[in-house]
């Protein structure tokens, strides 16, 4: 693929969210799920399946989305290490951004919808799982969108 592919990544240790940018344009977007209990070898599954992305898309750039320390635990950070030094190790570029990081106006009432929201308005196509997922209890799509507003946040990188 020629230029500049980005990866954004909302990581969690059950549920990670993915997103792949390719000149500016939203080209894979999903939610992985790793339902099996915390382990080296549900590490290496997950680093796994962000290289087979990085493979397949020839990622330039990869953008994680930094974990507020009193929401993260010891297995997180791990994984955000592993990740960071799986894409260091394969020459990519790499940044951590926080959700106030972002180019978006999260400012008010419940932050992760209004994010939500925001990103399926830059992007149609997401229209309808932002609708699901507003009416969803349990938040699954969340990361997914996480991931793409982390990517672009990176296309100036």
């Amino acid at each position: 693929m020629a230029g500049k592919v980005l990866l954004g990544i909302s990581p969690g240790t059950r549920v990670v969210g993915l997103a792949v940018l390719h000149k500016g344009e939203l080209v894979e977007w999903k939610v992985k799920t790793f339902k099996e209990m915390w382990s080296v070898g549900k590490r290496k599954s997950i680093l796994a399946t962000i290289d087979r992305i990085c493979d397949y898309y020839a990622v330039a750039v990869v953008s994680i989305k930094k974990i507020d320390p009193f929401r993260s635990s010891p297995q997180l950070d791990a994984l955000i290490t592993a990740i960071v030094k799986q894409a260091e190790k394969n020459r990519l570029k790499v940044q951590l951004y926080s959700l106030s990081d972002l180019d978006y106006d999260i400012q008010t009432g419940k932050k992760k919808d209004t994010l939500s929201e925001q990103v399926a308005t830059r992007h149609p196509m997401l229209r309808q799982t932002y609708l699901r997922e507003r009416n969803n209890r349990a938040e699954y799509y969340t990361k997914m969108f996480e991931a793409i507003a982390m990517a672009e946040q990176a296309k100036d990188y």
